[in-house]
């Protein structure tokens, strides 16, 4: 099954600010959402970043795979099944 949030986000993934919790594109794209849409300087949009992949790494998801993910130029959204 599709997360409903990266359903709900397949519009306008850069303006949607929710983030399922147990899932690996919620989790790359609110890291995405941190560094590119935040206005925050660097240090600040460092740590919240920091923070979004702890919480991410605390529900089981893969630390590798989040970086990756998140360092794409495109929004990150779950396949459409």
């Amino acid at each position: 099954m599709t997360c409903h949030c990266c359903n709900d986000a397949r519009p306008d993934p850069a303006n949607y600010r929710l983030f399922a919790d147990g899932c690996l594109h919620c989790a790359a794209r609110r890291i995405q959402y941190i560094q590119r849409r935040l206005p925050l300087d660097q240090q600040t949009k460092a740590a919240r970043c920091r923070s979004a992949l702890a919480q991410a790494l605390e529900l089981g998801l893969p630390e590798a795979e989040i970086r990756s993910m998140a360092k794409r130029a495109e929004w990150q959204l779950a396949p459409v099944k």
